[in-house]
């Protein structure tokens, strides 16, 4: 299926849409909607962990990181996308996971990934991550 750019521009916009929603969740630790941004059939690949597919233990996952992150401020959380292919109703995407947090002994870590994700769009015209691997950026 070929895109016309104002259809291009439009499913652009929503991609974006997503990443905002993305960035503002993690900064805050809003992890209820940071699971909403998957599809309930999500693959999650994590750096030095099993793969976390499935809706329970997707559920799951997110409900142990927001208990791990508990009296964690972040203070910077950042996408930054090198490249994107839109495929009718998949994308692909890749690029950077830049962040930065104080934990409980209020020491700054600083983090940097890289990450590709394929998004999926929803019957309702939404994107959502459907597939996601990251890891350390040196």
């Amino acid at each position: 299926m070929k895109h016309t750019d104002d259809n291009f521009a439009n499913e652009l916009k929503k991609i974006k849409e997503l990443r905002q929603r993305d960035m503002e969740a993690s900064k805050s630790g809003d992890f209820k909607t940071l699971r909403s941004l998957l599809t309930p059939d999500a693959v999650m690949m994590p750096p030095g962990q099993h793969i976390i597919q499935g809706e329970e233990r997707l559920n799951q996952s997110y409900r142990q990181m927001e208990e791990a992150m508990q009296g964690t401020e972040i203070l910077d959380y950042r996408l930054e996308f090198e490249e994107i292919k839109i495929l009718g109703d998949y994308a692909l995407e890749w690029g950077f996971i830049h962040g930065s947090s104080r934990g409980k002994n209020n020491e700054i870590e600083q983090s940097s990934y890289k990450v590709m994700r394929i998004l999926k769009k929803t019957d309702d015209g939404d994107w959502k991550v459907h597939r996601a691997i990251w890891n350390s950026n040196p």
